[in-house]
């Protein structure tokens, strides 16, 4: 694959968790914390496509080896369970959000960037690289030039996303969080929706 195919990839591969960290972003989230976070982003998206192409091309071979036709339902199954589980994760994270926002007394609002929150939400935003990296065990890719140009993409998507919710998240006030949770569980049910249905 040439640079700008692995660049588009990437970009495509980022919608998701810009869509998903301008919401999170309003929560008033610290410029540490979305530094920090931007990087596991792009550490988890680094390591699900390099398994998801070790598991392609494992799977190639194999295929290779029996001489059968290769198929691309594996793929298709894991990105639709990923699709699921990312959605309810999405939506429950947004309904945990609007909660926190109705029953705060003036506290500083829970970070969801933080601890488990942050790993679960990176491993439900990184699954398509898992789906994608079957496809690209098959072809041939420069490993580590997939992996630096994914890695910078996806960081800088998640530094561009948090710190526009953080904006955002500024003039609209103290309703930020509400406004983002509310954002997210739609997302979450619109991706659940279209995914079964």
């Amino acid at each position: 694959m040439s640079m700008l195919e692995l660049f588009v990839l990437s970009g495509a591969l980022g919608t998701d968790l810009f869509s998903v960290a301008v919401p999170i972003g309003m929560n008033k989230v610290r410029r540490l914390v979305i530094l920090q976070s931007a990087v596991v982003f792009a550490l988890f998206h680094i390591v699900m496509i390099l398994a998801g192409y070790y598991i392609g091309h494992w799977l190639g071979t194999l295929v290779e080896h029996i001489g059968a036709y290769h198929i691309d339902s594996p793929a298709a199954s894991v990105q639709n369970f990923a699709t699921i589980i990312g959605a309810v994760i999405l939506a429950g994270l947004g309904i945990n959000m609007i909660k926190d926002n109705i029953s705060a007394h003036d506290d500083a609002p829970a970070n969801p960037l933080r601890g488990a929150a942050l790993l679960v939400l990176a491993a439900s935003v990184s699954i398509d690289a898992l789906a994608a990296g079957f496809s690209l065990g098959m072809l041939d890719v420069d490993l580590l030039q997939l992996s630096i140009i994914l890695g910078a993409v996806i960081f800088l998507i998640a530094l561009v996303g948090l710190g526009l919710g953080r904006k955002l998240g500024q003039y609209i006030g103290n309703r930020a969080e509400l406004v983002g949770g509310v954002v997210l569980m739609l997302l979450g049910i619109h991706i659940l929706w279209s995914t079964i249905y």
